[in-house]
């Protein structure tokens, strides 16, 4: 019966698909290079005529269209008439195709100029049939690029579904000066992801993260996604809080013709997948990303306040209303999985259009990793550190990333359009630690033993949507766009369990080998608690809503005088955050000591399977103590806090010949509040408001149609993240950090110059060189404390950041000399190249060393390499692709010269494939993706600079390129150098199936 509906729905959805092809694009003026409203755009061929008109956006689309051969004529007052021949449609598919129109006094101009009328028939063969709308295309996207009013990179949807990017992360890799941290975070231009501002469709995202100022890119599913840019310089209608970029998301929208897609596919780890899983009892929904109450605090369980007033009894009492499982299991990995579902539609609603995408994916990517972690007496300070702890942790990690969209665009007419787009997003992390090894005088012969298990559950839950509306009043020459959207981010960790054991290998001790006598015991306060001690239980919300709204009024061509006639564009905007956060640090402790009690030590040798069970807990018998609670929270593990942001800004965008300039201020005035209290009779109500006015040129100038010169000034601005300002600690047990936020944080400020010269080759080829200077005050840095696991974050006086950026993207007919070669054509090379200097004054930090005062800023790397290889046949429907990508050393965190050396990451470099073939006309797709095809080691390190070897001849040369260090002083040499981590990764392989119907 099952199998009997499923194929009877599927009959149903095909038969009210449409099987007709559709033919969309847009129309951009080629002195400027923005769309043209209003355009008529005629299709037609022996069989009949259709008409439409380009929207608000510049947009046409003809639905329904017959398959065959047609000419396509546009035509527009002011404007030179356009007419495209043979543009061929073929059987159920969408055919884009962008027009370039120019203006009758262009046209004249260079008839002038040339002495004879540029246009001219054309007589066009079979082969040249092929590539006329392809060559059309491609010259509407080269002007669009060639006229962008901010130096910016990006990526389109067609280039991710050619790379095997699973989410935004991995997608944003391939972008010109991006590189990657923790798999997740983006840096720009070798700055670190406080520096960077991430929006979707338009609104700006929140810090997804409760610990660090950042976004979580793998958080969105790369097949939902229509585009990536990142903007390099500032505009006054961008946001002014930025250095090294502004990542704008944009979601897909509309749909050219009805459509439903299936997605299904697998994947293998080569040390993770069919390899053994060690894992714990969860809930019943952690499929989905989310827990179901199963790690919960009991119901009723006692405020922070309300605890510490009840006594041992009572406390003991409560130990028992825990439930958690904390036995560990075994099983093999399963592969990995992934899902998609999409639907487009469209509807004509008395003379207006609705046209809407939904689409639900889910994702389950298992791994393992192993992981060396080392720390030194002194290490870094004499050339003989002392072992002082070696562990080896074993982390099985289950990922779930579950995402849907529901994005709706109802067309009124050709000037107004009206947008709500939504998105909801489930990512979580369910890890099981394991370490083993010595704490302490791990260089003596018999150290004391340690092992450590944590049950690690992290649940992100992110909503995102937006009202957008766009509209034009041609007789004005105005357009308005505004948006107004709602935001929320809630992360929880629910019942984070660790325990720890600890005992001596006497089997190694000559005067005692007898293997019988090793007795490990959890080591379970009494009375206290901390990371060093076991039975720990942490649990934390984070809640934040982000309300905003703008609009923008942009003017074309108004006449000041004869020959300024500039575009003005100004615009206001306000965004309020509001977070809660709540953390509870409860521990399970010894009950003896008092009341009577003596505490049952037996139970201390119990394994992680029954020592917190039930029966264990509270006043055994007579006398006679099992485990009680501790609470370990602080009173400022608890906090809430707010912003209000005002802003607006005007811009003007004229042209003087071949000069182009954009040119405005914006204005933005910030308030920030935080409460929370800090001690018993002392509270912190930070409210601090401040308003920056920040300017901005770009200038462009054309040095002719295929050349660009562009300059641009800017001043920005980075402000302190709640979390950075809030006293409150987490202890990270993988990296064992203790983190804290620094109230005293002020505001960092930004002057940005860029250059930049870019040869636009044709055909989507592109040649650039760029350069760039950034000076910072007070820029904000994670920095170790006097304690070398304490961590917080500090305001340096000032800093310098500079650099120069390569890119190209050609074809491989190109490269070779040879013209419209059909088979090299379908070969595009790329690559950029970004390398970084900086320096930082620290001069306002107490123990500041000469070293610090000339190092490079915490997070920015020396160089970021990206580069790939594509080949595209759409005839035949194969494609294949291959990307690699490096980014430089960079300072992790900021060490302190009274305790501990700065801590470093080494770099890496990631080789990903790609083989893909369609069928069916395209309707049936299988693609096969390799990542991180080297898999090597994440390492972490002290460096000790011994100059033991000098480095010459070409490596010195490499190095002093790259690194601006012949000698490479700050590289890794794992002869010399203090090793600090190493996680070793592995090669995943995935084959995927999507059916388009």
């Amino acid at each position: 019966m099952k199998t009997k509906f499923i194929f009877f729905f599927f009959m149903i959805t095909q038969f009210c698909l449409s099987q007709n092809s559709s033919v969309t694009g847009n129309v951009v003026d080629e002195t400027s290079g923005q769309t043209i409203p209003g355009v008529t755009v005629i299709l037609k061929n022996e069989k009949g005529t259709k008409a439409s008109t380009t929207d608000i956006d510049g947009n046409y689309i003809f639905r329904d269209v017959v398959p065959g051969l047609y000419e396509v004529n546009c035509s527009y007052i002011s404007y030179t008439s356009k007419t495209i021949p043979s543009v061929y449609v073929p059987t159920n598919d969408v055919v884009t195709l962008n027009i370039v129109m120019e203006e009758e006094s262009v046209t004249k101009a260079k008839e002038s100029a040339n002495d004879q009328p540029t246009t001219k028939t054309v007589e066009l063969n079979d082969v040249e049939v092929v590539f006329v709308v392809k060559k059309e295309s491609v010259r509407s996207l080269l002007v669009q690029q060639k006229n962008s009013a901010s130096v910016s990179d990006g990526i389109s949807a067609e280039s991710i579904r050619k790379t095997p990017d699973k989410n935004t992360s991995d997608v944003l890799k391939r972008v010109s000066g991006a590189s990657i941290q923790d798999n997740k975070f983006v840096i720009i231009r070798g700055l670190n992801d406080r520096y960077n501002s991430s929006y979707i469709n338009g609104s700006p995202l929140p810090s997804s993260e409760s610990d660090r100022k950042a976004f979580s890119f793998d958080i969105f599913p790369a097949n939902m996604l229509d585009n990536i840019i990142i903007y390099k310089t500032a505009t006054p209608d961008l946001p002014g809080e930025f250095a090294g970029g502004v990542i704008q998301i944009n979601t897909k929208s509309t749909t050219e013709k009805d459509f439903q897609s299936l997605s299904i596919g697998g994947g293998y780890n080569t040390i993770t997948t069919g390899k053994n899983q060690v894992y714990y009892k969860g809930g019943n929904t952690d499929w989905l990303g989310i827990d179901d109450g199963t790690r919960a605090l009991p119901n009723n369980f006692p405020g922070y306040f309300e605890f510490r007033d009840l006594d041992y009894t009572q406390k003991a009492n409560l130990a028992k209303s825990f439930k958690s499982d904390w036995g560990l299991l075994n099983k093999n990995f399963s592969p990995n999985t992934n899902f998609q579902y999409t639907i487009g539609k469209y509807f004509d609603i008395k003379g207006k259009s609705l046209s809407m995408i939904l689409s639900v994916s889910h994702n389950k990517t298992n791994n393992y990793n192993e992981t060396e972690r080392k720390s030194y007496e002194e290490a870094g300070v004499d050339a003989f550190p002392i072992l002082y702890s070696d562990f080896f942790d074993k982390n099985y990690t289950e990922q779930i990333l579950t995402g849907g969209i529901a994005n709706f665009t109802l067309k009124l007419n050709d000037k107004n359009n009206i947008s709500f787009k939504n998105l909801y997003s489930i990512n979580s992390d369910d890890r099981v630690i394991i370490r083993k090894g010595a704490p302490f005088e791990a260089n003596q012969p018999n150290p004391l033993q340690l092992y450590s298990t944590v049950r690690w559950f992290s649940s992100n839950k992110i909503y995102t949507g937006q009202l957008i509306g766009d509209h034009l009043l041609s007789s004005l020459r105005l357009k308005i766009n505004w948006v107004g959207a709602y935001n929320i981010v809630d992360r929880s960790i629910p019942n984070l369990r660790r325990n720890i054991y600890t005992g001596y290998d006497n089997y190694l001790d000559p005067d005692n080998p007898n293997p019988q006598d090793l007795i490990y015991q959890a080591n379970i306060a009494n009375g206290n608690g901390g990371p060093d001690y076991g039975g720990g239980m942490f649990f934390s919300e984070n809640s934040e809503k982000l309300y905003n709204g703008k609009v923008d009024f942009s003017f074309s061509k108004v006449k000041i005088l004869p020959k300024f006639t500039p575009e003005i564009k100004l615009g206001v905007f306000n965004q309020i955050r509001q977070r809660d956060f709540f953390a509870r640090q409860l521990q399970y402790n010894q009950l003896g000591g008092f009341g009577g009690l003596t505490f049952n030590s037996a139970l201390l040798t119990l394994d992680d399977n029954s020592i917190f069970n039930n029966e264990n807990m509270g006043i055994l018998s007579p006398g006679v103590g099992g485990f009680t609670i501790y609470d370990g929270s602080k009173f400022f593990d608890t906090y809430d806090a707010s912003s209000n942001l005002n802003a607006g800004y005007f811009m003007l965008d004229n042209k003087f010949g071949k000069l182009r300039a954009i040119i405005g201020v914006r204005v933005e005035d910030y308030t920030q509040k935080l409460n929370t209290q800090l001690n018993e009779n002392e509270f912190l109500n930070l409210n601090t408001q401040k308003t920056n006015i920040l300017p901005s040129s770009n200038l462009i100038f054309s040095l002719n149609d295929k050349q660009n010169l562009r300059l641009s000034y800017s001043k920005t601005i980075n402000r302190p993240e709640f979390r950075e300002l809030a006293p409150f600690g987490f202890y990270d047990f993988t990296t064992q950090f203790f983190t804290t936020g620094n109230p005293n944080l002020k505001i960092a400020e930004i002057e940005n110059s860029d250059f930049r010269y870019e040869i636009f080759l044709g055909s989507s080829q592109l040649i650039s060189f760029s350069t760039f200077y950034k000076k910072f005050k007070d820029p904000i840095e994670l920095k170790a404390g006097v304690n070398n696991k304490e961590v917080k974050y500090e305001n340096a006086k000032a800093a310098e950041n500079f650099g120069i950026e390569l890119e190209f993207r050609t074809m491989l007919s190109t490269l070779v000399g040879v013209k419209e070669s059909k088979i090299l054509d379908d070969f595009t090379l790329f690559s950029n190249l970004s390398i970084i200097r900086s320096k930082i004054d620290v001069s306002n930090l107490a123990a500041a060393s000469d070293y610090e005062k000339s190092r490079p800023m915490q997070g920015q790397s020396p160089y970021v390499f990206n580069a790939g290889l594509q080949y595209i046949n759409k005839e035949s429907g194969w494609s294949a692709s291959a990307n690699v990508n490096r980014a430089g050393n960079r300072i992790a965190v900021v060490g302190n010269v009274e305790a501990e050396p700065t801590l470093w990451e080494k770099s890496r470099t990631f080789l990903d494939f790609q083989i893909a073939k369609s069928f069916f006309n395209n309707k049936l797709e299988a693609k096969f993706n390799i990542q991180n095809a080297l898999a090597q080691d994440l390492i972490f390190y002290q460096n000790r600079d011994l100059d033991d070897n000098r480095i010459s001849g070409f490596d010195a040369f490499v190095n002093t390129i790259f690194t601006g260090d012949s000698q490479n002083k700050d590289g890794y040499n794992k002869k010399e150098d203090d090793l600090i981590w190493r996680t070793k990764f592995g090669t995943s392989f995935s084959f995927t199936l999507s059916y388009s119907f």
